[in-house]
C-alpha cells in the first residue's frame, strides 16, 4: 500500500533543545495511514514531501529500504510496518525514515535535521494524546533515552544493525518507582559517515525506529491495557540472498 504525501509544515516552532518538536495548537494524534510519514517530519525535522510505503508482511518490511530514488527530481520513500497485538489490534510501528544528513545533501542544506532520537516521536504522540495525570495509572510516565542499538558501530548479531534493530524487544514496562516507561530501539547510519562510503547507497543515509502506536500508549497510561508489549521479531539471514542489512 503505497501513501503520497506532498505537504507543507504547519508553524513548528523549535524549541531551545533541537531534538524537541512540541506539537502544534490543536494537533490530533497521527493515524496509522500517515504515522511514519509524521515520524519522518518529527525525528528528522523536515518538512520534504515522502512517499510512504506501509508493507503488508513481516518479509516485505526487511527487505524494504528508505531511499532516494533518483536524485532531487524524485522524492524519498520510507517504509512502514504495523505490528499486531494478541487482540490483532496494532500496538506498534516500525519506520524506516531517511537520514537528515542525505535528505540535506540532495535537496539542499537546511531541507532537514539536526537529527533526533526515535523517543522524539514517542513524546510527541504522548503529548498529543493529552491526557491528564489525574488519569495515569502510574506514578509517572518516563521516556527511556536509550535506544539500542543506538548507532553506527559493529553491532555483536551477524547481519548487521538491521538484525538487531529487528529483535523483539519490550517497549512498556513499569520501574521500581512505579512509573511506565516507554521503550524503543532505533539506529542511524549517515549516508556521509566515512565508515560506510563503501556500502551500497541503499544502506546509507536511514533513521530507523520503532514506536508505540497512539492508542495502546493510552490504553497502557490510563490503565485500559497490560505494560509488556513485545514490538520485533527474529530475522532469519538464510532467507535472504542479499546482505540483510535492513
Amino acid at each position: 500500500m503505497r501513501i503520497r504525501y506532498n505537504f507543507a509544515l504547519t508553524a513548528l516552532a523549535l524549541v531551545a533543545s533541537c531534538s524537541d518538536v512540541p506539537v502544534e495548537e490543536g494537533a490530533d494524534t497521527p493515524s496509522l495511514q500517515e504515522y511514519c510519514r509524521v515520524a519522518q517530519r518529527i525525528v528528522t525535522q523536515t518538512d520534504q514531501p515522502v512517499e510512504l510505503v506501509v508493507r503488508e508482511t513481516f518479509d516485505g518490511f526487511v527487505k524494504s529500504k528508505a531511499i532516494i530514488p533518483d536524485g532531487a527530481a524524485t522524492i524519498p520513500e520510507i517504509q512502514q510496518f504495523n505490528w499486531a497485538g494478541p487482540d490483532g489490534s496494532v500496538v506498534g510501528i516500525s519506520c524506516k525514515l531517511k537520514s537528515a544528513d542525505h535528505l540535506n545533501l540532495v535537496y539542499g542544506d537546511g531541507t532537514a535535521g539536526p537529527d533526533g532520537a526515535c523517543q522524539d516521536m514517542n513524546r510527541y504522540v504522548f503529548d498529543a494524546l493529552r491526557i491528564s495525570p489525574d488519569d495515569y495509572h502510574y506514578a509517572d510516565v518516563v521516556f527511556d533515552p536509550t535506544e539500542q542499538p543506538q548507532t553506527r558501530g559493529v553491532p555483536p548479531v551477524e547481519g548487521g544493525p538491521g538484525p538487531q534493530w529487528l529483535q523483539t524487544y519490550v517497549a512498556t514496562e513499569v520501574d521500581a518507582d512505579n512509573a511506565l516507561v516507554v521503550k524503543t530501539k532505533g539506529f542511524r547510519v549517515d549516508f556521509l559517515d566515512p565508515r560506510f562510503e563503501k556500502a551500497p547507497a541503499r544502506f546509507r543515509g536511514v533513521h530507523y525506529c520503532h514506536f508505540v502506536t497512539p492508542d495502546h500508549l493510552r490504553a497502557v497510561v490510563t490503565g485500559q491495557a497490560d505494560p509488556g508489549v513485545e514490538i520485533g521479531r527474529e530475522v532469519d539471514l538464510s532467507k535472504y540472498t542479499a546482505t540483510p542489512n535492513e
